[in-house]
């Protein structure tokens, strides 16, 4: 069977059928208000005329003027969408041309001739791990053929294999691949038209509030004009329910029949691979980045990040102990579900996916088998990759301003601080991550320390067993799912709308999903403190019989009484970072004044841990040369970092670099402190099986 012949499913038709239900009650709906709208702007006209004829004054003149544009307003705000154009940003892409890509664009032809798509407009390269097919759409799109373009990123290509890719690319075909596609299209616009004209208002509103400012008479009729709109936005709203609800139930869909025309071309197992490395192959050049934030001041850089991102991912690879196929890493579903249990998506919120998991039960169903007709590494298609890389690695770090001159670090050197710095970082292996994020010592109260010790039948194995793991991952998901909500809920976080669990929502949602989140959390809490008190009255019986309580009993509150002044310190440092944040906006003098006063009140006490860490011996191996230098510099006097009307810069990058260094010493012996607990209470007595 072709590609092009691949069956719609039932499910698919179903929601095909009640997604053409939701455009037409759109489009009866839209008909109705824009013929009042119309019939609304020429009786405002009218009145217009009729009032100034009646008596022609400087007040009729002015309200019959108010009159035209309450009507013009309310049509305006029916109409603009219109006009409006999604232009995607190409400023980080690179256009590639078939005379300088031969093989990638023979690639990419076979899978639109198997696909029977038409191959794109323009393709185009870019830095990250992702590949999707793109075009400036409007209105207008729904009506008249628009020729997409492909963007296909350099992390991706090297980080999947060639039939892998083919795989992605004909799921992204997959999309235009057969003409009852053209209903997604259709009420994707729809929804974009209607989510325009209830929360995509920011112009509309500049210039309704610039010419209502030119008059009381015309704020007058603009604020008519307004309960109007918000009437028409209420009967909008029903509909968007509507439409909404029906496009998540198409994409869905769609998704599942561009899955199969995927495996179709390329085979089951190949998509299958690629959606499970993806998030390890986006989380290794993730690293890679931030590898090179902290060599800032040191002007260290790469030449070509590409080769480290497939380092790092199958370093981490092999600390996963994931299986390493034709150098790639085969993420197993199980490893997949444990690192993405997060249910918010703020990206891409113009299309629902189903799950991972979901599309992956689907695929094997399918069990589509293709040969492999080419093995390597997808960069391979390129006819310089090496080159390619280093020209997005030169462009990525040209907006880098360094201090001095920099330095280029070779691949070695790479490789041999990394796995350092990450084994500087990690705890024994015994405890599979468990204490990445948890306190040891969360159970180790004064009563429990009073409970007899009685001998523990809870091995390692059990202690830290995959449901264990699978608690402790889901808890830190929603925590950190609760932190961007909150955020979106006050503001912080500005987005018009995001997907939470396959369902779409508004800012406005935030506080009832958040209370519901919070009650999972709770239960899940619940359990883990339930892990932790077993965890603890495992080694708390070993060290009972190894004849070492009191050791094991001071063990504990040493580590106790670090991490108190380790959260101490970070909420110092917390506090000033949000004291200082002011420093990277515009605002008043007035203003800058006395955040200034607020932000040397809070310093007094970032001061004073400095000068305890210089001080204190144990912390002095943590502390270089370097760091040290930087701290004295910024000791030396009181800064001001603000006068009249300008700032000093060089202080305040004093300040910054001081938090930054603070920030990372305090972390660095707080994980020292840990990691001698977790790695002291292993010494005891207990049978060596539980190691294993």
């Amino acid at each position: 069977m072709k590609a092009s012949q691949i069956k719609i499913s039932k499910q698919f038709r179903k929601m095909a059928v009640r997604s053409i239900g939701a455009i037409l009650l759109f489009m009866v709906t839209y008909f109705v208000l824009v013929s009042l709208a119309v019939l609304f702007a020429l009786a405002c006209g009218y009145a217009a005329v009729m009032l100034v004829i009646l008596k022609a004054m400087f007040a009729t003149i002015m309200l019959g003027l108010g009159l035209i544009s309450l009507g013009i307003l309310v049509l305006i705000f029916l109409v603009k969408f219109m006009f409006n154009k999604n232009k995607t940003d190409r400023s980080h892409l690179m256009e590639i041309t078939k005379a300088n890509e031969q093989k990638l664009f023979k690639f990419i032809a076979e899978i639109v001739s198997d696909v029977k798509t038409d191959f794109p407009k323009r393709i185009y390269l870019s830095a990250d791990v992702n590949a999707s097919v793109f075009y400036d759409s409007s209105f207008w799109s729904m009506f008249l053929p628009v020729k997409k373009n492909l963007q296909i990123g350099l992390g991706l290509m090297n980080t999947v294999s060639k039939q892998e890719l083919k795989a992605i690319l004909a799921h992204e075909f997959g999309h235009f691949s057969q003409r009852s596609m053209k209903v997604g299209s259709y009420v994707y616009n729809v929804n974009r038209v209607l989510h325009d004209m209830l929360y995509d208002n920011g112009s509309y509103s500049e210039m309704m509030a610039k010419w209502s400012g030119t008059s009381n008479y015309f704020n007058l009729f603009a604020g008519i004009a307004v309960k109007m709109i918000t009437g028409i936005q209420f009967l909008l709203k029903k509909v968007y329910e509507v439409v909404n609800l029906n496009y998540l139930g198409l994409s869905r869909e769609m998704e599942f029949h561009a899955d199969a025309v995927a495996a179709e071309v390329a085979g089951s197992q190949a998509l299958i691979d690629s959606l499970l490395r993806l998030e390890l192959a986006d989380q290794s050049l993730n690293e890679v980045f931030n590898y090179y934030n902290t060599k800032f001041e040191e002007a260290e850089k790469t030449d070509n990040f590409y080769p480290q991102q497939h380092y790092v991912m199958t370093f981490m690879a092999t600390k996963y102990q994931l299986e390493i196929e034709n150098d790639l890493p085969k993420v197993n579903p199980d490893s997949y579900s444990r690192f993405n249990k997060s249910k918010l998506v703020l990206k891409d919120q113009w299309s629902s996916h189903p799950s991972t998991q979901d599309r992956i039960k689907a695929l094997k169903l399918l069990n589509k088998v293709r040969p492999v007709q080419e093995q390597g590494i997808a960069s391979e298609l390129l006819m310089d990759a090496e080159a390619v890389q280093k020209q997005f690695t030169a462009r990525l770090f040209d907006a880098v301003q360094y201090p001095k001159p920099p330095v280029v670090q070779d691949f070695s050197a790479f490789q041999e601080e990394y796995s350092k710095t990450y084994n500087q970082h990690v705890f024994p292996e015994v405890y599979k991550g468990y204490f990445n994020d948890r306190s040891p010592v969360s159970a180790a109260t004064e009563s429990a320390f009073l409970k007899p010790a009685v001998q523990s039948d809870l091995t390692l194995e059990v202690l830290f067993s995959e449901e264990t793991l699978d608690l402790m991952y889901t808890s830190k998901s929603i925590e950190a799912d609760l932190a961007a909500l909150e955020q979106i809920g006050s503001g912080d976080f500005v987005v018009k709308s995001f997907d939470y669990d396959g369902h779409k929502y508004t800012p406005a949602d935030c506080p009832e999903i958040i209370e519901q989140l919070n009650k999972e959390l709770e239960a899940l809490n619940e359990k883990l403190s339930q892990k932790d008190l077993d965890i603890f009255y495992r080694f708390y019986s070993d060290a009972s019989h190894a004849g070492k309580l009191k050791e094991f009993k001071q063990m504990y509150q040493d580590y106790q009484r670090s991490l108190d002044l380790f959260l101490r310190q970070k909420e110092i440092y917390t506090d000033l970072g949000k004291l200082s944040s002011f420093t990277q906006v515009s605002m008043p003098f007035e203003e800058i004044r006395q955040n200034l006063k607020d932000l040397k009140w809070s310093e007094r006490f970032f001061i004073e841990q400095i000068r305890t860490i210089l001080g204190e011996e144990w912390c002095k191996e943590e502390i270089d040369d370097k760091t040290r230098g930087r701290f004295e510099r910024y000791l030396e006097q009181d800064w001001k970092y603000f006068a009249g009307t300008v700032y000093f810069d060089h202080e305040l990058d004093l300040l910054f670099i001081a938090m930054n260094d603070f920030l990372r010493i305090i972390a660095r012996i707080h994980y020292l402190k840990k990691n001698s607990l977790l790695t002291s209470q292993l010494d005891y007595n207990y049978s060596s099986s539980s190691l294993v």
